[in-house]
């Protein structure tokens, strides 16, 4: 299906962008995406900003001096619905760049896979799946800082909100079809409903591996030395790994070096500056002098065994109960999720897992449960949903 060329606005002046945005927060929804720059930057570079309506399709050029502070604003606004695809680097862009936490974003691609499409189409195959209408998208790898931008560059990032209205439409009416609309507002307030945020520095140790093979204090000085990786990478807008790699930090945390001049002894740690150095120093005794973290407590063989044989069960079980309602697996849970909620079962303590509660309950997660403590057995059927459960 072919449809005619749009009217592509360029919004050049702030008055412009806020007189788009005011629409925006009046109809109660926009879309947006935009096209960035991250390779030599802690956060993400805006190239271009692409915004739309249900009866406009506009772009900004913050390189040329476009202001997308209004339409940032709109993200913080509970009374607007963006919508997006796949925005999870977009939304770091404009945490980290305007300080804004988006609080109510409808995320088409997260939202396909409760009507049976699954959680990873590009954006193209979205469009082409749910509206019949095939994009020519041929701008994958431009170079969205390099000035003029050309006519088909524009089109084609205009496209990429041009459909983002219908299709939420169609979505939208697909999870009603489906008494899916409940599920899919769930997830989504779960993953963008309580203003969602840059990372937490003091979490981007958990990150790192290697990690498990340190101390409770090591760890406390990990968790220092890590956020302080985290603000010298934003106080100097540079990739993290560029002020220090994993390995160097995990090294030091093991190491625990209280001066400057042990830290540059440190393989990798040698081209600090003397007073990054020195802030590193600092960072270390705070996570000396700090309680120390308790490592996670190791199982007992006899359950360590039984929840790998569970788990692996209970993975069979999720997949046959998700193709059968043509849902994604992983809206529901991911191995490692899955791993943690029998692990949960079997030491007892299951206190907030997803799995445990609401409609992943009532799917499956109240029979992975039964599973666990062998009230029911699975086994092969030759029709479908091609499992049996036998209940003891």
């Amino acid at each position: 299906m072919a449809l005619p060329e749009p009217t592509i606005e360029r919004l050049h002046t702030t008055a412009d962008v806020q007189r788009f945005a005011d629409q925006a927060r009046a109809s109660g929804r926009v879309a947006l995406d935009t096209e960035f720059l991250w390779e030599r930057t802690y956060a993400p570079i805006p190239c271009l900003v692409q915004v739309a309506t249900v009866d406009r399709l506009a772009v900004i050029d913050p390189i040329e001096g476009g202001d997308v502070t209004p339409i940032a604003q709109l993200l913080a606004d509970p009374a607007v619905e963006v919508l997006m695809h796949a925005p999870s680097a977009d939304l770091l862009l404009f945490t980290r760049r305007y300080e804004v936490r988006p609080v109510r974003i409808f995320d088409v691609q997260l939202v396909a896979g409760f009507v049976g499409l699954g959680t990873s189409l590009a954006y193209d195959q979205l469009v082409e799946r749910v509206l019949r209408i095939r994009l020519a998208h041929n701008e994958t790898f431009s170079n969205w800082v390099k000035r003029p931008l050309s006519p088909t560059q524009v089109m084609y990032a205009a496209d990429d909100v041009r459909h983002l209205h219908a299709i939420t439409d169609a979505l939208s009416r697909q999870l009603e079809a489906r008494g899916r609309t409940a599920w899919a507002r769930d997830e989504l307030d779960r993953r963008y409903g309580k203003g969602v945020g840059a990372p937490d520095p003091r979490e981007a140790y958990l990150k790192l591996a290697r990690r498990g093979r340190l101390t409770g204090r090591q760890l406390a000085v990990l968790r220092e030395i890590a956020a302080w990786r985290e603000a010298e990478a934003e106080t100097n807008d540079l990739p993290v790994g560029w002020v220090l790699k994993d390995p160097t930090l995990v090294e030091i945390a093991r190491k625990m070096p209280r001066e400057p001049a042990a830290i540059a002894q440190v393989r990798g740690a040698g081209g600090l500056s003397p007073a990054a150095r020195e802030r590193l120093a600092r960072a270390i005794a705070a996570g000396i002098e700090a309680e120390p973290i308790e490592p996670p407590r190791a199982l007992r063989r006899e359950h360590a065994r039984r929840i790998a044989a569970a788990a692996d069960l209970a993975s069979v079980l999720l997949r046959v109960r998700c193709d059968a309602a043509e849902l994604a697996p992983e809206l529901v849970a991911t191995r490692g999720d899955l791993e943690r909620y029998v692990e949960g079962l079997v030491t007892h303590d299951v206190d907030g897992h997803p799995l445990a509660q609401g409609w992943r309950a009532e799917l499956v997660g109240n029979e992975v449960h039964d599973l666990v403590e062998g009230r029911i057995a699975i086994a092969a059927r030759a029709t479908a949903p091609y499992l049996a459960i036998i209940r003891s």
